[in-house]
């Protein structure tokens, strides 16, 4: 069985200054820019009983959307420059990518030879939950929230670290281009 209206959306973002819609924070952050982007997801799930004994509930449909926050996202003005905005667009490639990745991974609950499903409803609920718990919870700890320096800022020194924000971005547009997950990409920068 496929999954039937399943999508994602809203993962190919290419951020421009105009997205940068908030005032900047007064006062010296250290910062000369904020970007922000999240993703939701919204799933369905029925009763399988096509694959014998491989039989239980699975998941029907997986629809992630991923959403840059404009009303978040903030710039110096004076400091806005073109290698700035390319720091600013691995925030969001990080969110819109694990974005997919979580897409990827429940969609491909369906395939293989041995589908997941389960026994209980709640059973897949919570498996759902936990995934979904898994993919929020590294978006922070990769792209940082405004309460939160993620690793990619410490690494690129918020893109002052030339070398490593060239990293950074050959390892996100590499996993953009060939289906690569984040965590394999940048699990070695």
């Amino acid at each position: 069985m496929a999954l039937t209206r399943s999508f994602l959306e809203g993962h190919e973002e290419k951020l421009i200054w105009a997205d940068f819609q908030a005032t900047a924070p007064g006062g010296s952050t250290g910062e000369a820019a904020f970007a922000s982007a999240r993703f939701d997801l919204q799933y369905d799930y029925e009763w399988d009983d096509s694959h014998g004994s491989a039989h239980g509930y699975r998941v029907d449909h997986v629809q992630v959307q991923v959403e840059v926050e404009r009303s978040l996202m903030w710039s110096v003005k004076a400091d806005r420059s073109d290698a700035l905005l390319q720091h600013e667009q691995g925030h969001y490639d990080i969110v819109a990518l694990l974005g997919r990745d979580l897409y990827n991974e429940l969609t491909g609950w369906d395939g293989g030879t041995k589908p997941k499903r389960f026994r209980k409803e709640s059973d897949l609920k919570d498996e759902v939950s936990g995934v979904l718990r898994r993919y929020k919870k590294l978006a922070v700890d990769l792209a940082g929230s405004s309460r939160v320096v993620g690793v990619y800022d410490r690494k690129t020194a918020h893109g002052a670290n030339a070398k490593a924000q060239e990293q950074w971005t050959a390892a996100l547009a590499s996993a953009r281009k060939d289906g690569t997950t984040v965590m394999k990409a940048v699990g070695g920068i």
